[in-house]
């Protein structure tokens, strides 16, 4: 019974969660908020909404006193769905204080379409936009507030896809892709596309969208690109080949990791990460966003 009555009562819940040790920096309204090493308490709860008629879940953390004000991050999963490292790197965006919005990549891609599947960057971008119009209603934002955007694996994709896209860059403020591969076709149709523990193909593969070549068309938007060394998938070593030196609004971090789930590195990835949430959102200080 103890249980069942925690059950009903999670999807509202006021949670808990350590934060990381943030630096403190001086902002403007849309700025960092100066964070000490402390607790932040945290609404957690989850909505839906409607794409072409059918609903997708979002899961939605917003603390009392969050990081940046203004902003929500919003983070994609990779192939696998809602669960494990997926949940964790979101976890960790809300336990540093963003208000953040994380919804499963599988289940996005398995919405009926009127054409029957997603064809276009330009399509992806306008389905992000109405995932914000509801991710900001239920946090009660308004419509001036941005977002990073963010995903792991092919939730890193999707980020650098609608990044690139004209139509979005009025409302968003960088791009973090985590484990992000070489290329993207966004389509759900082979075993692997069911798991993010799969290898690379052994072949050279001709893919819809080459996702480093995009991260060029980010700008003038800041872009972050976080990759294990041991990537199963796409390494650091050739990640960082592809995606070319560092520039005033491109950073990579390579994270010291056995696979794409970062395994023995929690510790750099989670520095990564924040670091690369702080510097997104100073970029916008700097620039009177």
């Amino acid at each position: 019974m103890r249980c069942n009555a925690i059950a009903r009562v999670r999807l509202e819940s006021w949670t808990v969660a350590l934060a990381a040790a943030l630096v403190a920096v001086s902002c403007s309204a849309v700025g960092l908020r100066p964070r000490t090493e402390a607790s932040i308490v945290a609404r957690e709860f989850t909505t839906t909404v409607l794409l072409h008629g059918k609903s997708l879940e979002l899961h939605v953390t917003a603390p009392r006193a969050p990081a940046a004000a203004n902003v929500v991050v919003l983070y994609a999963s990779g192939d696998g769905g809602w669960f494990g490292a997926a949940v964790d790197m979101f976890r960790q965006i809300g336990n540093a204080g963003y208000v953040a919005v994380g919804f499963s990549s599988r289940a996005f891609l398995k919405i009926e379409r009127p054409r029957a599947a997603l064809v276009s960057a330009a399509q992806l971008a306008a389905e992000y936009e109405q995932i914000l119009v509801q991710a900001r209603r239920a946090l009660g934002l308004d419509a001036t507030s941005r977002a990073v955007l963010t995903g792991w694996s092919r939730g890193g994709a999707f980020s650098v896809l609608v990044g690139s896209e004209p139509s979005a860059k009025d409302h968003i403020l960088g791009v973090i892709a985590i484990g992000l591969a070489e290329g993207e076709d966004l389509e759900v149709n082979s075993a692997e596309d069911g798991t993010d523990d799969g290898q690379a193909s052994s072949g050279a593969r001709r893919w819809p969208f080459d996702t480093y070549a995009r991260i060029a068309r980010v700008a003038p938007l800041p872009c972050a690109v976080i990759q294990a060394t041991r990537d199963n998938y796409l390494p650091a070593s050739r990640a960082r080949q592809l995606f070319g030196p560092d520039t005033p609004l491109r950073r990579f971090y390579a994270i010291e990791a056995r696979n794409h789930r970062f395994s023995g590195g929690k510790a750099g990835f989670d520095a990564a990460l924040l670091d690369a949430l702080r510097w997104i959102v100073e970029q916008s200080v700097r620039q009177g966003a």
